[in-house]
Order: C-alpha cells, then structure tokens, then sequence
C-alpha cells in the first residue's frame, strides 16, 4: 500500500480526480495519518446478577450529545428573543421532529441494554422528561430498568443537564447548582449495604477564550475537591466516585492541579493512608492502555481527546482484602465502550447524523420517509466494574 501512495502522489491532477470518483483515493489517503486510536471493540455485557447485593458493581459515564425533545421549553434569550433549545424543534435547520428525536432514543437504549450497567451517568441531557423517555425505551424495547433517577434543571445557557439513574436505591441527592455552569450532581447508593457516593459532572468546554474556559474549569476542579473531601472527612472509608465529561484530556492541568488527582495508582494509593485533606484522587482511564484512551476524536484538530473520565477516592485503590470502602477499584476493569456500529470505518465515533454512505454504522433507519440517520454521541461511553470489598454483605 505504501508504494500505490507514492505512485499517488506523482500522477497529475486528471488522474487524482478520476481516483476521487472512484473512491480510491480516500482509501489510499488513510495510510498517510496514523488510525485513530480509541478503544477495541466491546462485547456485550454479561446479565447482571439476581442478588440484591452482588459481588460487582458496573458503573457507566457517557455524554450522550444533545438529547433534547422537539419543545421550545427553555427561557428566552432576552437579546434574541429565541429560546437557547430552538434549533431542536421540528421548524428550526436541524428539523427536530419527534420521528428523529425517538430514532435517537432507540439507538442509546440500543447502546446501554449492551453495557448492561448498574448505575449510568449522563451529560447533555435537556431536562427530567427525555431521561423519563429514554428508561422507558429503555424497558419497553430491552427490558433493562432504572428505577432510581436523580437529576436537577442546571441552569445552563443551552439548557443541558446532568442525571444519574440507578438499578439500586437511591438514599441521598446532593445538587450544587454553583459549582460550574452545569453544577455537580451527586447521590448515595445502596447495594445491599454496600454505600457508594456518586459525582457526575460536565465542565466547561474548550471553545472560546482558553484562558477563560481555563480558569473556570480550573473552579470547578477545587469545588468538587472541597465537595469529594467534606465526604472523606465525615466518612474516611466513603467510596468516592466523580464520572463526567471533564472538557479535558487526562492528566490535565485542572485535573492535577486544583483537583489533585495523581496520574498513576502508586501516588494516590499512597496517599491513602494519611489525612483525607491529603489525599490524591485517581482518573481509572490511567488504567486503560494509552492507545486506547480516546472517548472523543476532534475533528478540527484531527485528533483524539480523552475528555471523559472516573475518579475515584485513593482507599478505594486497596485491595479487596484489606480494610476499607465497601467498593474497590481493581486495575484492568476500566475500558471505553465502543462497538463496530458505534465507530465510524476509521474509528472515530459515529455521532448521530444523517448517515452517508461510507458510515460504518448500521445504516440508519428511514425517518419519515426521506431521510436516513445513523449513529449514537460524538463520545464513546466509559465503563468501570466495582468489586465489592471481601467480608462486606
């Protein structure tokens, strides 16, 4: 394939043209970029266990792109006049319709019937109605349930909201609607005895000005600190986990700085055995294999982004067997989630869009007639699989 590129490059444009139309050179033009990297392909999950207090724990981030309904329902733009949600509404250039609107329901159930997982945290959610309509897809076309659902209106300029929705029952909501501009939203967990405090968070994005969008994320990383810490104090073996959209690769500077969570296991298990106000956090995708790390592929920069991460409290990095949170975070359970339909043919993720014919996703369905989409979310999902500490039932 090498020397066919070579020959490529010394044919004239004439030639390079006729290759174009014969969808040759875009073949040929892959080999010249490095394959994106993201994660392998996932098998579906295995059925979860009957016991009410199981031995793992399958937790699951995913930013599932503007799951909006086809209302207006967000407040008007006082300068505009135009609600922030408007462009999801049947009359607006993306012609929102509740046939495109549902199709996109049944491709994310599609997605989290094969994780399987036990509890789900979402970003990019619009509002409590479509998480409602997303589980009831979810049960009407698989049969997998969450009776639990946490979620509060965010108050965010687009109107996206966070929501964590549970197999198992649900016994505290915290909301801290100031931490960010969609806040953080947490909950505690009981899986038959077993406690697990749960974070889930969107922080500010990348667009605009850096040393802006720098600072405030750099704000929301010391208030989930000071939030994660006021729990380790009351409770020093609480197991603490942070799922969420971070707007930032691995290892960034909010990350390390304000949050102060350790790039490797080592340094924040650590830290585990001194005062909770010492501790390290840890991001499980330092876990995964570099090459497969990206959740997100950035199309401007032609680049892959791990912008997607799960923290979690140092003592929940002990071992099983020693004395500590009821949940651990073992190595090699963290992995993105990503299937042949949910990539794109040169791994990127296969957002949902109106489909084309080279998508390697499944093709669409037809909507209304005309038109076919395909794809799911510009992010791949994060999964972690929980073990539940020995002697703890």
């Amino acid at each position: 394939m090498d020397g066919v590129c070579v020959r490529i490059t010394r044919m004239d444009s004439q030639a390079i043209r006729s290759l174009f139309l014969a969808g040759i050179l875009c073949s040929a033009a892959n080999t010249f970029a490095a394959r994106p990297n993201g994660p392998p392909d996932a098998a579906p999950a295995p059925p979860p266990s009957a016991s009410e207090a199981p031995d793992t724990l399958r937790l699951v981030n995913w930013n599932v792109e503007n799951l909006f309904d086809t209302k207006a329902n967000q407040p008007a733009d006082p300068e505009t006049g135009k609600s922030p949600d408007a462009e999801f509404t049947p009359e607006s250039w993306r012609h929102w319709t509740e046939s495109r609107y549902n199709t996109k329901l049944e491709r994310l159930a599609w997605v989290i019937d094969r994780m399987r997982p036990d509890v789900l945290a979402l970003q990019e959610i619009e509002n409590r109605a479509v998480v409602d309509d997303l589980v009831r897809v979810l049960g009407e076309r698989h049969g997998w349930t969450f009776p639990h659902i946490v979620h509060r209106e965010s108050g965010d300029h687009r109107g996206i909201d966070l929501a964590i929705l549970s197999r198992f029952p649900v016994v505290a909501e915290a909301w801290f609607p100031k931490n960010g501009p969609r806040g953080l939203l947490g909950a505690d967990i009981d899986i038959g005895g077993a406690r697990l405090v749960i974070y889930t968070l969107h922080w500010k994005s990348q667009l605009g000005d850096k040393a802006t969008n720098n600072a405030i994320r750099r704000n929301e990383a010391a208030a989930l600190r000071t939030s994660i810490l006021g729990r380790l104090a009351h409770d020093p073996d609480a197991a603490v986990v942070a799922l969420g959209d971070f707007n930032e690769n691995w290892g960034g500077p909010a990350q390390t700085g304000p949050l102060g969570a350790a790039t490797n296991r080592a340094d924040a298990l650590a830290s585990a055995a001194g005062p909770a106000d010492g501790s390290q956090f840890y991001n499980l995708v330092g876990d995964i294999p570099e090459e497969q790390r990206g959740t997100f592929y950035w199309n401007q920069s032609h680049s892959w982004n791990t912008l997607d991460g799960i923290v979690v409290s140092p003592r929940m990095l002990l071992p099983p067997d020693r004395p500590g949170p009821d949940w651990r975070a073992v190595p090699g359970s963290t992995f993105g989630f990503a299937t042949p339909e949910m990539r794109w043919n040169d791994g990127r993720p296969n957002a949902y869009r109106r489909s084309r014919r080279y998508a390697s996703g499944s093709g669409g369905d037809k909507v209304e007639g005309e038109t076919s989409y395909t794809g799911y979310s510009d992010h791949f999902p994060l999964v972690t699989v929980l073990k539940r500490a020995d002697g703890v039932r």
